[in-house]
C-alpha cells in the first residue's frame, strides 16, 4: 500500500527552558533560584575560539549536600553538614536522595549561606516514596549545576522544569 496524502497534527511536547550563563572557571555554579528543580537536556559551553564557535558539550553535575545524623522517612526536618555556601536558596527547591530515589521539597533551607543547617521539607514528592536517609548520604540539590568542564565562556543550559507543586505525579 502507497500512501498518497496524509494530514495529521503537530504533538506538541512540554517545553523546554534555557538560560545562558557566563562560565569564568571549572566548577562555577549555575543556581537557577527561579526554578525549584530542572533536569538539564544538553549543557554546553561557547568560548572565544573558531574550534568553539559551535559549542562544546559540557560536563555537568547537580551540586550536594550530606545528611548529618541520619533521618526516618517520616522526618521532615533534616540536618546536613557539608555543603557549599550561597549554591542554594533558602526554600523553594528539590533534592533528590539518590540512595532511595527519593525527592524532597525544600520549604527551608537553614544554613543555605554556610555549610551545615536543617531543610525543612516536604517528603516523597513528584510521586517518589519517602524513604530513611543513612548519615552521610549525599542530596543532589535539583536547580544548582555545577560545571566541571575546563572550557570558559558562557554556558548555555537547556532544561526541563520540574513542577512547582511538590504532591505532582511526574516519576
Amino acid at each position: 500500500m502507497t500512501i498518497v496524502t496524509a494530514t495529521g497534527e503537530k504533538m506538541v511536547g512540554a517545553p523546554f527552558c534555557a538560560v545562558i550563563a557566563a562560565k569564568a572557571a571549572q566548577n562555577d555554579i549555575v543556581t537557577l533560584f527561579d526554578n525549584p528543580g530542572v533536569i538539564p537536556r544538553e549543557v554546553m559551553t561557547f568560548a572565544n575560539a573558531a574550534s568553539l564557535s559551535a559549542g562544546t558539550p559540557e560536563w555537568w553535575e547537580y551540586t550536594v549536600i550530606r545528611n548529618d545524623g541520619g533521618d526516618t522517612s517520616t522526618d521532615t526536618s533534616v540536618a546536613y553538614d557539608t555543603a557549599v555556601a550561597g549554591e542554594r536558596h533558602s526554600g523553594g527547591y528539590y533534592v533528590l536522595a539518590p540512595a532511595s530515589g527519593e525527592i524532597l521539597y525544600v520549604i527551608a533551607d537553614s544554613g543555605y549561606d554556610t555549610t551545615e543547617g536543617t531543610l525543612t521539607c516536604i517528603r516523597g514528592c513528584l510521586g517518589t516514596t519517602a524513604a530513611d536517609i543513612a548519615d552521610d548520604d549525599y542530596l543532589v540539590v535539583m536547580n544548582a549545576i555545577k560545571l566541571k568542564g575546563s572550557f570558559t565562556g558562557y554556558t548555555m543550559i537547556m532544561y526541563d522544569e520540574l513542577p512547582y507543586d511538590p504532591k505532582a505525579e511526574v516519576f
